[in-house]
């Protein structure tokens, strides 16, 4: 019975290989069921299918359904999306240990749809690899996105909740897009040349909402920074950030914006009202710099405005 059910299974891959190629020789369609009995039951016996075959290097598509248990590695495969249906989730198995989506090495992969929980990375985008984040909610983990090592992450409608950093980029990592940020440790985490361009509402993180340390670059688009415990936004190390028109920095429990070690920040027609510590944009000595802190919305600063 065993050996008959493991030619049925192998026979199904074989056909759904057969049937998605269709007509292109540069494309495949595969369908995954968690927790189904036969045919393809996880998405690395789908990606191993793949990789078995000529698709890898061809645009390629795997639609999930259920409930995956794994964790899973993308890895030299290129223009591959991962399809969630009805909402199917992957769900850290390493007891937080491995990342639960780890993408490397791959250029254009999408992944849209799913519910991510747990794991050391939700997911986790390195070594020049582009990821496409499409509706995605990421919880649970210790950091819910990490770009890493001249990655890159292009995000639209993310949220990422309850994580230990929500985004995390790293090395030279690249973030553009917007997200939603809520109840994590920090909501965003930026260190050694990082640079995000994102649209993004970080809210009731228990630590900062915003940390960029060692020349981190932020262009904030109409962000929302509010009821973050330690503060809104801190810039170390000659980091950099922008805040564009329609930012709105309140409520934090710390200053909204705080500076040191030669960082700067430009304010665009936004307010930073209504933070604790005294100051809502707050420049610490060793040459910092904050243009347009005297014009954000009535809030308080002790920048002086550098010459033009």
């Amino acid at each position: 019975m065993q050996a008959f059910n493991f030619k049925r299974q192998m026979c199904a891959i074989a056909l759904l290989l057969l049937i998605s190629v269709g007509a292109s020789a540069q494309a495949a369609t595969l369908s995954v069921n968690c927790g189904a009995k036969y045919g393809l039951t996880s998405i690395n016996a789908a990606l191993k299918a793949l990789q078995s075959s000529e698709e890898s290097r061809g645009p390629a598509t795997i639609n999930v359904s259920g409930a995956c248990r794994e964790n899973v590695i993308i890895q030299n495969i290129d223009r591959l999306t991962l399809n969630a249906v009805n909402r199917a989730s992957i769900t850290d198995v390493s007891g937080g240990a491995l990342d639960v989506v780890l993408v490397l090495d791959s250029r254009d992969v999408t992944i849209t749809g799913f519910s991510i929980n747990g794991g050391a990375n939700g997911i986790d985008c390195l070594d020049g690899t582009l990821c496409r984040l499409v509706n995605d909610t990421v919880q649970g983990a210790s950091n819910g996105i990490g770009v890493f090592t001249l990655g890159q992450a292009r995000l639209t409608g993310v949220k990422l909740n309850n994580n230990s950093v929500g985004l995390f980029v790293n090395h030279g990592g690249t973030v553009v897009g917007d997200a939603t940020m809520q109840g994590n440790n920090r909501g965003i985490q930026m260190l050694a040349g990082a640079v995000i361009f994102i649209a993004a509402t970080i809210t009731q993180s228990h630590d900062l909402g915003v940390f960029a340390f060692t020349n981190a670059t932020l262009d904030c688009n109409a962000c929302v920074i509010t009821d973050n415990a330690a503060g809104g936004v801190l810039l170390r190390q000659s980091s950099s950030a922008l805040f564009r028109a329609g930012f709105t920095i309140t409520g934090n429990g710390g200053p909204g914006v705080a500076l040191s070690e030669l960082s700067s920040a430009q304010f665009q027609g936004g307010t930073a009202t209504g933070n604790a510590g005294g100051t809502d944009v707050l420049c610490g000595p060793q040459f910092t710099s904050a243009r347009g802190a005297s014009d954000i919305g009535g809030g308080r600063t002790n920048c002086v405005e550098p010459s033009p």
